[in-house]
Formats: structure tokens, C-alpha cells, sequence
């Protein structure tokens, strides 16, 4: 199944199409809407993911009540205002083979997908589209740690009273991920070579980086997810047109870093260079 939006807001995508962060102020009816809501996970056909996202929904869901449901559903459901949805989508701008791509939450409401906008989205996760997640069901792999990321944002969004505009809200987010890092350097940093592209070698990044790094492949981010592990961080890239740079926690999916850029499809020398003032 593939899912795609379609927004004229341009001036929203531009600057907030980067993060795994909740996207509405907590006290608006969209919201209110939504915690009020019974949340649909929409089925995919891939049978991989869809296995991941409803496990991971089943485990660590508590915000609303669940139900999985299949695509000819969803298309029934959608105009329902007492539903949300747990979805892929694929958001197209005006320009022609443009699209952004993400894990997210909607409202039920209107008629068609199309209608809805960037700022329907309740929270969201980019896939790293132009690197090792083409397809949107790619990300398959990290499923868990993207809902576990969902569910804190919108949770540091209440805590933390953060309201306003979705270009303000990413921003506040943005830079309490960032207070975050200093912890990195207590573990080993995972960079994994499938999700970077091809600007930096391993050599490349020992010159920039000074703490305890490893070069992987994805296999092993999947092993240590499933692990829990509390031994390492990694270093996840989300390209889709923007490009959002994140360190998640492998053991429960927290954001340790974040930073985003409007343009780029591979990790450079500065963008490591900026996680380390992070860090530092």
C-alpha cells in the first residue's frame, strides 16, 4: 500500500519536514481530537513491517485504544472524527518528483488522504528515503525506536508547555534533544554505513569524531534494537529531500541528538563536526 498526501503549504514543508517530533500544539482540538480518539494501525501488505508496527504499537501504545486494520478499511474509516491513524505516508510538494516520507499519525475527518496537509500530522518519523529505506516499509528494522521517539516528543511537548507554530514547535524540540548529547561519549556511536551514503569513510569520521565510534551495517542497528541494548548509541540519517540527523538510544528509542539541514543526501564532514559541539 502506498500512501501520499499532497500539500500546497510549502512554506511548512520547507522548514518542518525533518523529525521525529509531534507537529500540533497539545491544547489544540487537533490534539484534544486525537487523545480522545481510537488509534487504527494501517496494514502495509509487507508483511515485515506490518509485524513490527503492530508489535511495537502493542507493547509501548498507551496513549488511545488500538485495532489493526487493512487498507480497504482504512479507506471506510477515514471520514470517522472519533478515529486516528497510525499510517505511512508519502507527502508530495508541488514540484514535480518531490516527495516527503514518514511514519505518522492522523485524525480521521476527511474524505479523501489527499486533503490532508503537513500539519494534519499529530506526530511523525522521516524514513531515510534516499539512503537504505526506498520503500517506505524499509525501515521495518528500527519500527520500535520510531514509535518509542513519537511517543516521548509528544510527551516532552505537553511537559514542557510547548505551543505555537509547527516551525516553533520542531525548533524547541530540536534543541531539547540537543541538551541531551553530552551523554553519547559514555558509549560506543554506531554509524551505519547503509544509511550514510558515500561522502565519508571510516577514516574520515576518526579524524572528526573523538570518542569510541564503530562502523556497522544494518544488521547489526537491528540486532542491537531487538537487544535493547545499553551498550551503544546510533547515528540515524532521514533523508527525504531535507535532511534530519538524529543519535537514538537503541534500549528505548530517546532522541540524544537531533539537527536538521533543507538540503543534502548524504552525511558530510560537517554534520559530524556539529554533533560533536553537541557533544562537547
Amino acid at each position: 500500500m502506498k500512501r501520499i498526501l499532497f500539500s500546497t503549504l510549502m512554506y511548512l514543508l520547507c522548514f518542518h519536514s525533518f523529525a521525529q517530533f509531534s507537529a500540533v500544539d497539545y491544547k489544540s482540538k487537533a490534539y484534544e481530537q486525537f487523545k480522545a480518539s481510537k488509534t487504527y494501525i494501517v496494514k502495509t501488505g509487507d508483511t515485515r513491517f506490518d509485524k513490527a508496527l503492530a508489535e511495537a504499537m502493542t507493547e509501548l501504545w498507551t496513549i488511545t485504544p488500538t485495532q489493526v486494520i487493512d487498507d480497504e478499511t482504512f479507506e471506510s474509516m477515514l471520514k470517522d472524527k472519533t478515529a486516528s491513524f497510525m499510517l505511512l505516508v508519502t507527502i508530495r510538494s508541488s514540484h514535480e518528483g518531490q516527495s516527503y516520507h514518514y511514519l505518522a499519525i492522523i485524525n480521521g475527518g476527511k474524505k479523501k488522504l489527499y486533503q490532508y496537509q503537513y500539519d494534519d500530522m499529530l506526530a511523525y518519523c522521516p524514513i531515510n528515503h534516499f539512503q537504505n529505506e526506498r520503500v517506505n516499509t524499509d525501515c521495518y528494522y528500527r519500527v520500535r525506536n520510531m514509535i518509542q521517539s513519537m511517543i516521548q516528543a509528544m510527551d516532552i511537548v505537553e511537559k514542557n508547555d510547548i505551543r505555537g507554530m509547527p516551525l516553533t514547535i520542531v525548533n524547541r524540540l530540536r534543541d531539547i534533544y540537543k541538551t541531551k548529547a553530552n551523554i553519547i561519549r559514555k558509549r560506543t556511536l554506531l554509524f551505519c554505513k547503509e544509511t550514510m551514503g558515500d561522502k565519508l569513510s571510516e577514516s574520515d569520521i576518526a579524524k572528526i569524531y573523538p570518542y569510541k565510534f564503530e562502523i556497522c551495517d544494518q544488521a547489526k542497528i537491528e540486532q542491537v534494537i531487538k537487544d535493547k541494548s545499553k551498550d551503544y548509541f546510533y547515528f540515524q540519517p532521514a533523508i527525504t529531500l531535507n535532511k534530519s540527523m538524529f543519535v537514538f538510544d537503541p534500549s528505548n528509542g530517546e532522541v540524544v541528538y537531533c539537527d536538521y539541514q533543507t538540503m543534502g543526501l548524504n552525511i558530510n564532514r560537517g554534520n559530524i563536526e556539529d554533533l560533536v559541539k553537541a557533544i562537547e
